[in-house]
């Protein structure tokens, strides 16, 4: 029996549980499914269903690469793939300089070196365009992430001035429109944030207290902001770094300027933010003075649950201002540290699943 002959919601159902990427080649072969794949409940319910194929990927040279890592061999080896494709239009070939990147659900919401945020979809190659009747500045910070609605999610972007939590708007797709919403008493210390189930996370502090820091979140279903606790200390100033493990869990890298470790905490699988904890995955020492040279509010990070390793990237000032990739794990024993540029720039690593979420229409 052939798929063509099975009944469409056994076909619906057998489709929702195929990964994007493979899914991608057969919108060109069968007009349903093409028309299937472009609906949002199907769209909602792959996302569900599908298994998450998780990639690496990096923001560096104004560019966002793929990457191949193999956490089988000691030092895990890496390796840059081509540069995905985005550019100004259909009809233009010019690549657009990156400045910026967020991911939520296979979306990437990018930043140009203009100022201007375009949603990207790299699986469907779909763009979209955010417009601001009053512009951007250029201190202005965003994120991405969605509102639970009862059949789907709602797409949106959160803009606020970068560091400096003075004004917020928040964009829906659906509506094509900004609204101001309340605004917190705290500031972003640390600047790469992660979305997980929707709600945004990043490392804050109060704005009248200069020495703890907190788990700062906000949610787009009812646009508020809570503080969550973070694990160990909480002192400003200590390197710390936020990252998604498996589209599930939190993790945070944590290192103590007193002690000298390097900690690697995650929390348990978050379904409400009422039931967070943490718990270390696992310490190592601070690699001979390694992170003090680092730029502790540039450092982004993932991490292999399996292996115990954590893969970091940072902005480093020892022998000249330069980005630096390096792997620590436990026992030490999977360090090493891959310079890639010595010019000065803001790059981010982070996972990326490919999904086939629409970028609504206007």
């Amino acid at each position: 029996m052939t798929m063509s002959n099975l009944p469409e919601d056994l076909v619906e159902e057998i489709l929702s549980r195929v990964p994007a990427t493979s899914l991608k080649p057969l919108r060109s072969t069968c007009k349903g499914w093409k028309a299937l794949f472009k609906t949002p409940r199907f769209a909602e319910k792959h996302f569900r269903k599908a298994p998450k194929q998780s990639h690496v990927v990096m923001l560096k040279n104004s560019r966002v690469f793929p990457m191949n890592v193999d956490f089988n061999v000691v030092p895990p080896s890496i390796e840059f793939k081509d540069a995905l494709d985005l550019k100004c239009s259909l009809r233009n070939s010019e690549q657009l300089d990156i400045a910026d990147v967020f991911h939520c659900d296979g979306l990437l919401l990018c930043i140009t070196s203009g100022k201007r945020p375009v949603v990207w979809n790299p699986c469907l190659g779909e763009t979209r365009w955010i417009q601001h009747k009053d512009g951007y500045e250029f201190s202005a910070g965003f994120a991405l992430g969605y509102g639970k609605n009862k059949s789907d999610h709602s797409y949106k972007i959160l803009m606020y001035r970068n560091c400096g939590f003075d004004r917020f708007e928040t964009y829906e797709f659906s509506s094509n429109s900004w609204r101001v919403v309340n605004t917190p008493n705290c500031i972003v210390t640390r600047y790469s944030g992660v979305t997980l189930k929707g709600n945004t996370y990043w490392i804050g502090a109060d704005v009248d207290d200069d020495k703890s820091e907190y788990l700062l979140s906000f949610d787009f279903t009812g646009e508020r902001f809570r503080r969550l606790c973070l694990p160990s200390s909480t002192n400003r100033g200590e390197s710390k770094a936020l990252s998604v493990v498996r589209e599930e869990k939190l993790s945070v890298l944590h290192h103590n300027y007193d002690t000298s470790k390097v900690e690697m905490w995650v929390t348990n699988k978050i379904d409400t933010e009422a039931d967070l904890s943490w718990s270390k995955y696992f310490a190592v020492d601070d690699l001979d003075g390694y992170m003090d040279n680092c730029h502790y509010a540039s450092t982004s990070l993932i991490i292999d649950e399996e292996k115990k390793v954590a893969l970091c990237c940072n902005s480093v000032y020892d022998r000249g201002k330069r980005v630096v990739v390096y792997t620590i794990g436990e026992n030490d024993k999977y360090y090493t540290e891959i310079p890639y540029d010595r010019r000065w720039g803001w790059s981010f690593i982070f996972n990326y699943v490919p999904s086939l979420v629409q970028i609504q229409s206007k």
